[in-house]
């Protein structure tokens, strides 16, 4: 499917950012239920421009989990905004609105919620704690296209939200990525933004739409996205549900092959919460009384990976503690054990393989290597 229209794209004569972007954009909007949508180059970017949409800007304070993908943080960086961390529950990897609440001050302008590995944070109580005091919230769905809370997708509980759609993501288009907003000037900010700042873009000037010159009234880049991987990002989104289907079906199976494990703590699906799985993380737990050893996870953690991929198992941790990340590290000087759960999450966190086309056989061999590791 995705070969035979990119070939038609090809032969339409329109590759840049045109008619199948602006079709992709209508298509994901009308999936996720948000009113507006922008394709962008990345999800990164989607957050660069998301956070200069929302007005961001240098000195400003937003506060981001402790575990999560440096990406989340890097934009910040970009802009001059200061990150701000919060721990994360060790059972979700994600924020909690105690957490938010102790972190607020009067320099907090934006929240970053990321949902993480394809399970919706608990994102309800961020969302009123931040209406209360006047803070935007940023939802980080890069990994969760398709995931609700009680059949409200994720990505539309806050001011905006961005989507990745990188290989290892929901849908792919290679590269690639997407702002949702239910607000039109945020929707209009980025997609200025994302073509060099200019008040027109082409597809409105080729259909006739405005034919007065574009005009420049911010300094924009170049973060467009291709026809060629907005009509791949159409033909994978009508595979989605099924897509998703599968990835329930092989995160059950794992589940109740697993489950008797006691070193090993499976993801969990909190009530009402759909869960695409993204990834299917898993927790160490070798000891089961604290206080945990984190250096000793590490080591455990070090060996299971090893160990599957002497079967040619690939296996990665969930995401990285912020802290322990050289750059940030050195730059701001967080203490990793200022943040334990975060800490404990990056030092014993393991992605078992789950993808649509994982076949029964695969996932058979994958279960018995895990229960035959002795932690």
């Amino acid at each position: 499917m995705e070969e035979r229209a990119v070939a038609e794209v090809l032969r339409s004569g329109w590759v840049s950012q045109g008619p199948k972007c602006s079709e992709f954009e209508n298509a994901v909007a009308s999936f996720v239920g948000v009113r507006h949508a922008r394709a962008v180059n990345s999800g990164t970017g989607a957050l660069h421009l998301t956070l200069l949409a929302c007005g961001i800007r240098p000195g400003d304070e937003v506060i981001v989990p402790a575990f999560t993908c440096v990406a989340t943080l890097n934009p910040l960086e970009s802009i001059g905004a200061k990150p701000v961390l919060v721990d994360v529950n060790s059972r979700t990897f994600a924020l909690e609105a105690e957490g938010v609440r102790n972190a607020l001050t009067p320099r907090t302008k934006a929240i970053i919620v990321v949902h993480l590995f394809g399970l919706p944070a608990s994102i309800e109580p961020i969302v009123s704690l931040a209406g209360e005091r006047g803070v935007l919230v940023i939802e980080d769905a890069a990994l969760s296209l398709g995931a609700s809370i009680n059949a409200r997708a994720v990505g539309t509980f806050g001011s905006a939200a961005f989507l990745s759609f990188h290989p290892r993501k929901m849908i792919t288009t290679g590269e690639g990525g997407m702002v949702l907003t239910g607000s039109t000037d945020i929707a209009e900010v980025v997609a200025a933004l994302r073509n060099y700042g200019a008040s027109v873009d082409a597809l409105q000037r080729h259909r006739g739409q405005l034919f007065e010159l574009a005009s420049y009234d911010r300094a924009g880049f170049n973060f467009k996205l291709t026809d060629i991987q907005a009509t791949i990002g159409l033909a994978q989104l009508k595979k989605l549900p099924e897509m998703i289907r599968r990835r329930r079906a092989i995160a059950r199976r794992y589940t109740e092959s697993l489950a008797d494990l006691s070193w090993l703590a499976l993801p969990e699906e909190p009530g009402g919460s759909t869960h695409v799985y993204q990834s299917y993380a898993c927790m160490l737990r070798p000891g089961l009384h604290p206080p945990i050893d984190v250096g000793r996870l590490a080591v455990v953690q070090r060996r299971f990976f090893e160990y599957l991929a002497s079967r040619g198992i690939a296996t990665v941790q969930g995401a990285q503690a912020i802290p322990t990340t050289a750059y940030y590290r050195q730059k701001y000087g967080w203490p990793p054990e200022a943040y334990p759960l975060a800490l404990l999450a990056d030092r014993g966190s393991v992605c078992l393989p789950i993808y649509p086309d994982l076949s029964t056989d695969e996932q058979d061999y994958v279960i018995a290597a895990v229960r035959s590791f002795d932690p």
